[in-house]
């Protein structure tokens, strides 16, 4: 089996990162790990806050209250202080990218925008730049699962696309890597290679329709230059579909896992292996 991953040298970079900011924990864990990738590639960093047109929408509706926790009834919702507490919200952003980006010695940017959420955020991102995403925003209804912001960017193949949640880092720990020996595959594997730090093992979760195919993968991977002195852990699956992968990922309980939606494993797969996991994830 000959393989093509490409040398240190020509392994994917990326030289810009957007990271989408809003103070949540979530958001909070996503602001590390693009100040970490930052640093690790000498990218550029940029912090994008979007006060949601929405709230201001509802805001102005005759019939919308809130309830308060210490009042027992219903007030009409006061526009300005709804405008007062979005802008210290943009502020709490700033001064928290200021500060981190300030740890990991990066040069970064702020921009503020009013609009919907998900679309702004999208847009903010360059084509070929990476685009980090908390895996859950600030609403209730978002605490399990994706939230709206990562739903609608898998959906419209955003990609690279870093979802991140707190407790993970994405520069330490190890990394676990989905490969079934596709050109897809071979860009996850190369990724990977480029985030890794020494001393951290590296994880390859080998799919294949067979087992002797997978040992074939594996016997052809040691062979490769780029992973010479790399610690490298080979676990093997069988190629049915995207519930037993994703099964397996979560008694493996590895850290980052980076993959790509044009593997053998049909896209939509994929996207709901991403959308189940509970792990940060970065699709390329």
């Amino acid at each position: 089996m000959k393989l093509l991953i490409p040398s240190k040298e020509h392994t994917i970079r990326f030289r810009h990162i957007t990271v989408a900011l809003d103070c949540s924990a979530h958001s909070n864990a996503s602001l590390n790990a693009a100040a970490e990738l930052a640093r690790l590639m000498q990218a550029d960093l940029t912090g994008i806050f979007v006060e949601d047109i929405n709230l201001f929408r509802m805001a102005d509706l005759p019939f919308s209250h809130e309830i308060r926790m210490y009042t027992a009834e219903p007030e009409k919702i006061d526009t300005v202080q709804l405008e007062r507490s979005v802008k210290l919200q943009a502020r709490e952003a700033e001064s928290s990218l200021q500060r981190v980006a300030g740890e990991c010695n990066v040069e970064y940017s702020f921009r503020v925008c009013r609009g919907v959420v998900p679309a702004e955020v999208i847009a903010a991102a360059p084509d070929e730049d990476l685009l980090v995403l908390g895996r859950s925003g600030r609403s209730p209804s978002c605490r399990k699962g994706l939230g709206s912001t990562a739903r609608r960017a898998l959906a419209e193949g955003k990609k690279p696309l870093l979802l991140m949640r707190p407790g993970f880092s994405a520069s330490e720990g190890s990394l676990l890597v989905l490969y079934d020996g596709s050109e897809g595959a071979h860009l996850a594997l190369s990724t990977a290679i480029s985030l890794k730090n020494p001393g951290n093992t590296l994880h390859l979760l080998l799919l294949a329709e067979s087992y002797e195919e997978s040992l074939e993968m594996e016997r052809a991977l040691k062979q490769e230059r780029v992973l010479t002195n790399t610690a490298v852990e080979y676990h093997h699956l069988p190629l049915k579909n995207g519930k037993t992968v994703v099964r397996y990922i979560r008694m493996a309980a590895s850290g980052l896992l980076i993959l790509s939606d044009r593997m053998k494993l049909p896209k939509e797969s994929v996207h709901e292996l991403v959308r189940e996991i509970d792990y940060p994830v970065l699709l390329v």
